[in-house]
């Protein structure tokens, strides 16, 4: 197939037509459609707006043959019923038939997974017979039955659109990937093919939107909990969720998204209240996990997770999206090409970072990820990049640059990534040649305060040193300061009880005998009470702020602390 090259000046992009899509087809006979190029310079200005938005969902005079069935479809969908919404779009007609955006008409853009390449259908574009992925074929039928298809509009697909035999262009489109989805009248999401059990994630989708409050759904009958929750864990596993792409093109729709699974149809709203009630349902099931042999994998709460956070992206010019959250996002996200764990995101990074990259897949892996932690040290002063991603194991990789293609084995927790012992102050670095394609990154430390003791943990086998010093800065709010330290000042916490459970005064009591004394089971009953208790056994007489450890908590016959400590618990 030959691509006519892009004109540049015009700002061109290549679109996808069906041809003849009035007509149904068999799933014998091949899709037929064209490409050509077009021009995205020109917009009328009735379809302007200073926050990039459509303005022909609050405006009917500006509405054209693609409003109902693209723009207003979210409500219609979400107050559907499952049967209905696969007709949705189908029964509206229109009585605008003015301009459309362009004067070429108008475009969307599909967000898919390529899928197995070995796994190929064909179709016919421009009158060439063109193999596709298995995937890409469905999708494409899919499309083709659309309401805004048989009303004239085309489609953007990357593998399509973009001439990937042309390094040199497929270099210049990725830079593009931001205003291209950010240009398209809506984004359709292609999720594949439905599995048996979508149809009761989808309905169950469709419940919580007419009917929000899930407690009563909650308390059904664990079998039938089980049934839902296999079938939402199911739907938040499949393959799209994982692409490093679909993260670009979903933080830059700034309209509608459609999501297709089969024939399924499904918003954005849709999405988050699954999740959420996916991660209810797996919390509600662990309470109540006694009276029933199933076992359910918790590692889906992470799935379902992901799932809400991607379906949450979206369109705001005056912001970019935390680097931290987009990393967490790509770093556990799937890549063919493994420089698209860098280049998937270029359009959201903050414009400094972005200028530095340019595309270029002549480019080794570990260039491109040089490159980037590069330009995000440099240009945003802070060394956080550095610890977010696999340590690398390759020989003559910089150990200063994580490799996104590794598991990340630290688990940071979230609410302490706000936490900066060095404030304000900007990194103190530079980067020094060292040889061809090396380079060695240069720190400055900040002395934050000195370490004066370290405890052990809870065994008695871990090394530990005794303070020296007495004095500290908290004065009288030492105990405030030591229970703050001991949960990691948690935001959660909301009544300070830590320090109020007690303790055997016999150092020989063991963990499981304080446990069964104990008269407040919330607390004693806890999986992380033996930890902790084995902690504060192992550290009693280490000094902190001059006193020991042991004698900021009370001794178990001090009657006085029991009624507090089982409200608190």
């Amino acid at each position: 197939m030959l691509y006519k090259p892009l004109d540049n000046t015009k700002n061109e992009i290549r679109i996808l037509e069906f041809i003849d899509p009035f007509n149904p087809i068999s799933t014998e006979e091949l899709i037929q459609c064209s490409i050509k190029n077009v021009p995205l310079r020109e917009i009328y200005p009735h379809f302007r707006s200073g926050k990039d938005n459509m303005l022909s969902q609050k405006c009917p005079e500006v509405w054209d043959k693609f409003t109902k069935c693209v723009d207003l479809r979210d409500a219609a969908l979400e107050q559907t019923t499952i049967d209905e919404a696969t007709t949705v779009g189908l029964t509206h007609t229109h009585n605008h038939v003015g301009r459309s955006r362009y004067a070429w008409g108008d475009f969307e853009a599909l967000s898919y997974t390529w899928g197995n390449e070995g796994d190929a259908e064909s179709i016919i574009v421009n009158g060439d017979r063109k193999e596709v992925s298995k995937n890409l074929e469905a999708a494409l039928r899919t499309l083709r039955g659309l309401q805004e298809t048989r009303l004239g509009m085309s489609y953007w697909v990357d593998s399509l659109c973009i001439d990937q035999g042309n390094v040199e262009e497929r270099n210049a489109q990725v830079k593009r990937m931001r205003e291209i989805y950010g240009r398209a009248r809506s984004v359709i999401v292609w999720l594949g093919q439905a599995a048996e059990t979508d149809k009761i994630t989808v309905e169950t989708m469709h419940h919580l939107c007419r009917h929000p409050c899930v407690e009563e759904t909650l308390r059904l009958p664990l079998d039938l909990m089980v049934e839902g929750w296999h079938a939402l864990s199911t739907f938040a596993r499949k393959p799209y969720w994982n692409r490093a792409w679909i993260i670009q093109e979903l933080a830059m729709n700034h309209n509608s998204t459609l999501f297709l699974c089969g024939k399924y149809k499904l918003t954005r709203r849709m999405l988050r209240l699954g999740a959420i009630y996916c991660q209810e349902l797996l919390q509600a099931y662990e309470d109540r996990s006694s009276q029933s042999n199933h076992d359910l994998d918790p590692a889906v709460w992470l799935e379902a997770s992901r799932v809400y956070r991607l379906a949450s992206l979206t369109f705001n010019p005056n912001a970019e999206i935390r680097l931290d959250r987009l990393l967490n996002l790509v770093r556990r996200a799937d890549a063919t090409d493994k420089r698209d764990k860098v280049y998937s995101i270029l359009g959201l990074l903050d414009p400094a970072v972005s200028a530095e990259i340019v595309p270029n897949y002549k480019l080794s892996v570990q260039q491109i990820f040089t490159e980037f932690t590069k330009a995000v040290i440099k240009n945003l002063g802070s060394l956080d990049q550095i610890v977010f991603g696999g340590i690398p194991t390759q020989e003559g990789w910089p150990s200063w640059v994580p490799d996104q293609r590794l598991p990340f084995v630290r688990h940071h927790i979230r609410y302490l990534r706000s936490r900066r012992a060095s404030g304000t102050l900007p990194a103190s670095i530079r980067f020094c040649e060292q040889g061809r394609n090396r380079e060695l990154l240069t720190c400055s430390g900040i002395q934050v305060d000195t370490v004066d003791g370290t405890a052990a943990g809870t065994s008695q086998l871990t090394s530990h040193s005794k303070p020296r010093f007495g004095s500290n800065r908290y004065s009288g709010r030492t105990s405030d300061a030591l229970e703050k330290t001991l949960l990691m000042s948690h935001p959660g916490v909301r009544e300070k009880a830590l320090l109020d459970i007690p303790w055997s005064s016999n150092r020989s009591t063991s963990s499981c005998h304080l446990r069964r004394t104990l008269t407040w089971p919330n607390v004693s009953q806890s999986s992380y009470f033996e930890q902790f208790n084995e902690f504060r056994k192992h550290n009693r007489d280490f000094r902190v702020g001059g006193k020991e450890l042991g004698s900021f908590f009370p001794q178990d016959d001090d009657k006085s602390v029991e009624t507090k400590a089982n409200r608190a618990s």
